[in-house]
């Protein structure tokens, strides 16, 4: 039989961590070309809804199901029968979707006229993306916990492309109605969902010794959903409110938010950045090692310090130029609000720097305290009297910092209680050897 011998180099190319870094480049260019297309096609009033529509997804999406992908995953990967967590967490996707669900209807009333311009199929579409994102969120979670990358790769590539190639298609029909882009958006992560059922394999014991049948739905669900909730919740509070303060039409709102979808693009970074601290940090906590988590983070922060501030000049003084240039912006932003803009991604990946730290030692609670506080912040200020733009570029700059300074605080209570039971441990070691 002849074996066919794959060099090395092949290997590495299609290596899992190589198609996870393709597709998660293009889930994000997707996202940004979505908001691109659509101003360049469509009429202001609609671009401002699809740029809206945008925005209200991530939060509902990843804010809330995130939770739901990571509690699936752990409990896969914990070694518990594959076909009880599959029923067990599609019970729980599904009754979390209700749930929120049943909280967008409640809000329907303000959230369709002041948000959505009172486009009820915009709406409809909000509503599917609960149920839409849970399933996705289910499959992603189950593929994370068999570690099959190659799967999971696939499903982030799959929800991207799908959403370039209908957008591509409803340009070139000249489509003029935000709610088709919205359908294209959504209709990406339906496919990413049935793509990954083909890499599950069929339910069955992932391990032959009994495994503790864990809920996944309780008081630790809850707590995660909320953090990531709030997560995603502070980030987009800002081009929210501007479009429910402006009129439909206006050429300010969709420039605003167009501005905040390009300068968040540094945040794209923090899929690595995070993936390379979280294991690191959580082995030095295992082995008692906290004096390597403070050197690691503070020179992670120090690196951000010093690109931050680079990359906020530059945005400052191209930023204008990428937006009329990509985004078909037909006014500038304001210098003052393309720099807070600017500053506040920076502080928010510093945030998010922060955070896998705080995972490692255990301090679950500091983290969502952490973005509540910044949550609360900048919609306390979002509705202050002033120039919307401005206003919402302060708040959406003011509140990560109060989110960065929460989870700074409490990653230096945390290390010194740890350095401190280290050095008592060591001392009573001593006394014992003594």
């Amino acid at each position: 039989m002849w074996q066919v011998s794959i060099p090395m180099s092949l290997r590495r190319l299609f290596s899992p961590s190589v198609q996870m870094a393709l597709g998660l480049g293009v889930f994000g260019l997707a996202g940004y070309l979505f908001v691109a297309l659509t101003g360049h096609t469509l009429s202001t009033d609609q671009a401002n809804l699809a740029v809206t529509l945008y925005f209200v997804v991530n939060v509902i999406g990843p804010g809330i199901f995130a939770a739901l992908e990571q509690v699936t995953s752990r409990a896969v990967a914990s070694g518990q029968p594959l076909g009880s967590v599959v029923s067990r967490v599609s019970a729980s996707g599904g009754s979390l979707a209700a749930a929120v669900v049943a909280v967008l209807l409640l809000l329907a009333p303000f959230a369709v006229d002041r948000t959505l311009g009172g486009d009820w199929v915009l709406f409809a579409e909000v509503l599917a993306t609960p149920a839409l994102i849970a399933a996705l969120s289910v499959v992603r979670g189950l593929l994370a916990g068999l570690q099959r990358f190659n799967g999971y790769a696939m499903t982030l590539t799959v929800e991207g492309g799908v959403r370039l190639g209908l957008c591509g298609l409803l340009v070139v029909l000249q489509a003029s109605e935000a709610w088709l882009f919205g359908l294209a958006y959504l209709g990406g992560s339906l496919l990413a969902a049935l793509v990954g059922l083909l890499w599950l394999p069929k339910a069955r014991s992932a391990s032959t010794s009994p495994a503790p049948a864990v809920p996944p739905v309780g008081k630790a669900l809850l707590a995660l959903a909320a953090a990531t909730l709030l997560s995603q919740l502070l980030p987009n509070l800002a081009p929210l409110a501007v479009n429910s303060r402006l009129p439909l039409d206006s050429v300010v709102a969709l420039a605003f938010g167009q501005a905040v979808v390009v300068a968040r693009i540094p945040l794209l970074l923090l899929y690595p950045i995070q993936t390379m601290l979280l294991p690191s940090l959580t082995a030095a906590v295992a082995k008692g090692d906290h004096a390597f988590v403070a050197r690691r983070i503070k020179l992670a922060l120090a690196v951000l310090c010093g690109l931050g501030l680079v990359y906020a000049v530059v945005f400052t003084l191209v930023g204008p130029w990428l937006l009329r240039t990509f985004m078909g912006t037909k006014v500038d932003p304001a210098t003052v609000v393309t720099m807070l803009l600017a500053i506040s991604t920076v502080i928010l990946i510093g945030a998010f720097v922060a955070q896998p730290a705080l995972v490692a030692l255990g301090r679950d609670k500091t983290i969502t305290l952490g973005w509540a506080v910044g949550s609360a912040a900048t919609l306390a200020m979002v509705i202050l009297p002033g120039d919307p733009p401005f206003i919402a570029a302060l708040a959406q700059t003011i509140g990560p910092l109060l989110t960065l300074l929460v989870m700074l605080l409490g990653l230096r209570a945390a290390l010194r209680r740890a350095s401190t039971v280290d050095a008592t441990e060591a001392t009573d070691q001593r006394g014992v050897t003594s």
